[in-house]
């Protein structure tokens, strides 16, 4: 199988659809990946087209290694990240992971453990505001895989869309931290 992938991937005329990552690496599109194997699969495949391993071929042949390394790189970033993930698996759904509308009482939610953290001042409130933070991420990305398995896009999209605000949130609570321990 991976002879197989290796000379469609080099091959001139692209046959592989870059927006299916999980074919790249022959995995299985879904949300709970083995990530063990993404990245023994990662390894090999860089192993094989590596643009070092292509110096001494033809031009073309060292284009098209770049090309497919990089895609390899690209697919691999996709795919080890969740939120990236969930995004992908979605738009493979030619469902748009694009919320318009959101839950208003999330966003007042949001406002409020947002200003908490700006004006937050000691180590032990920021911890708890990150556990809190860290265990509704992995709460809304169990939902998340329930609805998309139950093909229930929409409802799947909104906890994704969910996601996005508490990623940024994490990101807030580090910048805080930083302010809190030079």
């Amino acid at each position: 199988m991976l002879l197989h992938l290796s000379r469609r991937l080099l091959s001139k005329t692209p046959t592989l659809k870059t927006g299916n990552y999980f074919e790249i690496f022959s995995l299985t599109p879904t949300f709970n990946l083995d990530l063990t194997e993404l990245s023994r699969v990662y390894k090999e495949l860089q192993a094989e087209f590596h643009p070092d391993k292509h110096a001494n071929c033809s031009a073309l042949e060292q284009e098209n290694a770049a090309q497919t390394s990089a895609l390899i790189n690209e697919a691999n970033k996709c795919l080890k990240d969740p939120y990236s993930r969930a995004r992908l698996l979605l738009k493979m759904q030619n469902f748009d992971p694009n919320v318009q509308t959101m839950d208003m009482e999330f966003l007042s939610d949001m406002m409020e453990i947002n200003d908490e953290i700006e004006m937050c001042e000691d180590s032990e409130t920021l911890c708890r505001l990150k556990e809190v933070n860290e265990a509704a991420i992995s709460e809304l990305y169990v939902q998340f895989e329930e609805h998309f398995n139950a093909n229930e896009l929409k409802t799947a999209a909104e906890r994704l869309a969910k996601v996005k605000f508490l990623l940024q949130t994490r990101d807030r609570i580090e910048q805080q931290g930083e302010l809190i321990f030079p």
